[in-house]
């Protein structure tokens, strides 16, 4: 036998799970059918899941899986190695489990999820960044470092400005060493009387022009 409790939700490699894929055929119209294997979800804490139920109602069920050929009727059948979530059942089970270097969790209870692997692994995780911001704060100044810290503000200054003439919201300014010709802006110059008196002109020749064109449309309407 090689049989599991589990203690925590799992995503397992179970044969006999699929996944059916229906489309439609867009020349036949007949139905497509696909079949995909896919992983099983399964949670302790789910009473649809549960492999077992207790003859007490009062008393949380359980899901068992275990290894093909090594279980009983009820259990689920998957592939792979057994996790820290796994509680082994029997011998084989908990000489299987032994060959890895983490504990299994005991229960689904509080208690036990608190001092689960992937619990304590996290506390540590957390623990060594609180100790790295510590060292950091507290370390003697390194030159080169702030000279690192300095470009590398830079460059994110730069980024900045580059993202932002993307977007439309500042116009670029180039850089000390580019060459941009750039002219001379013209002086103001007063028009004269005969410019005036020609600008005039043709803006009456061209409105005169429009005038007609409008009455021919509208004659053409009428007729």
């Amino acid at each position: 036998m090689a049989r599991w409790k589990l203690t925590e939700p799992h995503y397992l490699s179970v044969p006999t799970e699929r996944w059916e894929h229906t489309t439609t055929d867009s020349r036949t119209g007949k139905p497509i059918r696909k079949m995909y294997r896919v992983p099983k979800h399964l949670d302790p804490r789910l009473e649809d899941d549960w492999t077992h139920r207790p003859e007490n109602n009062n008393m949380d069920g359980e899901i068992i899986v275990c290894w093909e050929g090594k279980g009983k009727e009820r259990d689920i059948i998957f592939e792979g190695n057994p996790t820290p979530g796994m509680l082994p059942l029997d011998d084989e089970a908990k000489e299987v489990s032994s060959r890895f270097s983490w504990t299994p969790t005991q229960g689904i209870d509080e208690d036990s999820q608190r001092q689960s692997f992937y619990a304590r692994l996290g506390d540590t995780l957390i623990d060594q960044m609180t100790e790295l911001k510590v060292a950091r704060e507290t370390a003697p100044s390194n030159p080169g470092l702030d000279k690192f810290m300095e470009t590398m503000l830079a460059m994110m200054g730069q980024n900045q400005q580059i993202l932002a003439v993307l977007a439309g919201k500042v116009q670029a300014v180039p850089e000390p060493e580019q060459i941009i010709d750039v002219e001379e802006p013209l002086d103001e110059v007063e028009p004269t009387p005969e410019e005036v008196a020609q600008a005039t002109a043709e803006a009456a020749a061209r409105e005169a022009f429009s005038q007609g064109k409008a009455l021919n449309r509208m004659t053409s309407r009428r007729i």
